[in-house]
């Protein structure tokens, strides 16, 4: 399993787990500036939440709908901007940006450049031989070796990880992630006959949050491709429901309130939907002897722009050591936060 030759951290990479936006982030400013780093993502798909779907000629963005200009910092847009995918969205005044090819395009640029393991589920991690390398153990047998590691995964998943491989260790961080707590979203996905309906009336009633026609958006293939995401209350008292009864629910209530027949319902279960309660924090960091530290948008307040920004913080920090004021101590047992940019 262990290899000695593997024991020398300057010949060793970042390890990132998770290929959600702000592990693909992350990763992606490590790399502009010389590093080298993995990322694992249990999915076959990247980018978390900015998660697309296709069939039957249809595109449907499942979870975050758009882009706010307010949640992307500038050093962010600015390289976002050279992809030329962002395009204003169709179906409101304020503005927002959208990915005509869905909103995955934006994760699927992001990972030019970068070797990401997908499929690829970590379970298991360690300090490896020498006591400087980080060591990732996946769901295939293989194991990954790496000078620093970093969590980019929904909280609950990351303390789940760190307490099966240190369950006496790092126990200020794990009280601290704990506290980070998510709200989970059902999402139906289904089709509408344009030709019969050629003028929607898509508002929202209650259980539904948001219902939104992809096309209307800018979707390049998402005419009559419909979204709907149910509100909290619902999604909690139904989440673990049989699949049918929330498709018979939704389906009736769209035909009496919205008029409209909709067809090939899909049911799309996220447990981490949104985040409800958020750390301040930008991040979080242990060190037993090699650092560790968690990031995602569960930090800076929370949603997209809490994920960026807890990438973007702890790029600067780990690439500027100087910038670094963590007061480590052994083992875990303490961190020092730093605060989010304001």
């Amino acid at each position: 399993m262990s290899n000695l030759l593997l024991t020398n951290p300057g010949d060793l990479g970042f390890l990132v787990v998770g290929a959600g936006i702000s592990g693909l982030t992350l990763a992606r400013l490590l790399v502009q500036n010389g590093e080298k780093v993995s990322v694992f993502e249990k999915s076959r798909g990247l980018g978390g939440r900015l998660a697309s779907r296709r069939g039957g000629g249809h595109i449907w963005d499942h979870g975050i709908p758009s882009l706010s200009p307010e949640d992307i910092p500038p050093e962010v847009y600015v390289d976002w901007k050279k992809f030329e995918i962002l395009k204003p969205r169709g179906d409101q005044k304020k503005l927002a940006w959208v990915c005509p090819e869905g909103m995955t395009q934006l994760p699927k640029a992001l990972e030019n450049g970068l070797t990401v393991y997908r499929d690829t589920k970590i379970e298991t991690i360690r300090v490896g031989p020498g006591g400087k390398v980080w060591m990732v153990g996946d769901d295939s047998g293989g194991w990954h070796y790496g000078k620093q590691l970093i969590l980019a995964i929904p909280a609950p998943q990351a303390l789940a990880l760190l307490d099966g491989a240190f369950p006496h260790q790092m126990v200020s961080l794990k009280e601290t992630l704990s506290k980070i707590q998510y709200r989970p979203t059902l999402t139906l996905l289904a089709t509408v006959n344009r030709k019969k309906f050629p003028r929607l009336n898509l508002k929202a009633y209650d259980p539904i949050e948001t219902i939104t026609e992809n096309g209307e958006k800018g979707i390049l293939q998402g005419e009559g491709a419909l979204t709907i995401h149910l509100n909290e209350r619902y999604s909690l008292k139904n989440f673990e429901q049989d699949e049918s009864k929330v498709i018979a629910d939704i389906t009736k209530l769209v035909a009496k309130k919205n008029q409209l027949e909709i067809h090939q319902p899909t049911l799309k279960r996220w447990r981490y939907s949104q985040v409800t309660q958020a750390l301040e924090e930008s991040y979080l960091s242990a060190k037993l002897t090699s650092p560790l530290f968690v990031i995602g948008d569960g930090f800076c307040g929370g949603g997209l722009k809490g994920a960026l920004l807890s990438a973007t913080v702890l790029a600067d920090k780990l690439l500027h050591p100087q910038k670094m004021k963590e007061s480590w101590r052994q083992n875990g047992k303490a961190n020092h936060p730093i605060r989010c940019p304001r």
